[in-house]
């Protein structure tokens, strides 16, 4: 079974893209009102998963409109420049990428962390959709030291049996998308920022301004009235298991993902800094075919 399963991408499902094609609507960049209905409404939807419980969202609710995970990640960059950052070896790419020529930065594997760090992690894990095993002796270790701490939920909403307690003194932003629950919402960045405290930055102006896509918040809106939290999960995961049997991997907690050692022969250049192979399989789950 000949495929690429080294990137993460949402499943292609032909209703999602029905779905989204008929709401690409400009009747949303006329409405000022679309981006706050969307974020009270995504917050609220992200609670109702059957499957998943982050206990201690409700003391996250300074809530703003991002253009994906990945701009909430830079505005936290900006906040806590003068740190260290830290994640773990297998994490999103992006923040190697955008540290490793602006700011001073290490894996958390690499030495113990300071006073002075400020640590990325994703929930579920980026590079096998599980819990990291390591996640809550690093969060005690970031209690103890006033370490910030930002949790990356970007894959939540294609996941089952994440229970985790957002409750600890050390998080202080927590941030969700859409890119991978549901296929081309990733063409229009849809995201949710959630923090304890408000304090003013450029994401919050951008909001403030009406300086995001209406047009995508109309879109999400309109996904969370018509679609379950946990609709990827209930519909594909019996066809996760096969594929994975098929393919001789360990199906994940996230719908998308297998996972393998290092010694299989069919995805040993998958290395990503760990001791084990994620292998996207959504090309083999959806009805469609990758543009």
């Amino acid at each position: 079974m000949k495929f690429n399963g080294k990137k993460a991408r949402p499943i292609p499902d032909s209703k999602v893209v029905e779905f989204i094609n008929s709401k690409v609507n400009s009747k949303y960049l006329y409405d000022d009102n679309i981006v706050p209905k969307f974020i009270n409404k995504y917050y609220k939807w992200i609670q109702q998963s059957k499957l998943n419980n982050l206990h201690g969202l409700n003391k996250f609710n300074k809530l703003d409109f991002v253009h994906g995970t990945s701009q909430a990640f830079d505005f936290w960059y900006q906040k806590h420049h003068n740190r260290r950052f830290r994640c773990f070896k297998g994490d999103y790419v992006y923040h190697k990428v955008s540290w490793k020529n602006y700011f001073n930065w290490a894996y958390i594997e690499d030495n113990n962390l300071e006073i002075n760090d400020a640590v990325i992690i994703s929930v579920p894990f980026s590079d096998s959709g599980f819990i990291h095993p390591d996640l809550n002796n690093l969060l005690d270790k970031c209690d103890e030291l006033n370490i910030p701490v930002f949790i990356d939920a970007a894959y939540y909403c294609i996941a089952r049996g994440i229970d985790f307690n957002l409750d600890r003194p050390c998080i202080d932003t927590i941030t969700f998308s859409m890119s991978k629950a549901f296929y081309g919402a990733e063409r229009l960045r849809i995201g949710l920022r959630c923090r304890k405290t408000d304090e003013d930055d450029g994401c919050v102006l951008f909001n403030q301004f009406h300086c995001v896509s209406k047009i995508a918040a109309g879109v999400g809106y309109e996904l969370c009235k018509s679609f379950s939290p946990d609709y990827n999960q209930l519909k594909y995961n019996k066809k996760q298991t096969k594929i994975c049997n098929d393919l001789n991997i360990t199906p994940s907690n996230c719908v998308i993902f297998g996972l393998t050692d290092k010694d299989h022969l069919q995805f040993q250049d998958y290395d990503r800094g760990t001791s084990w192979r994620r292998v996207c399989i959504s090309s083999l789950l959806g009805d469609l075919n990758y543009e």
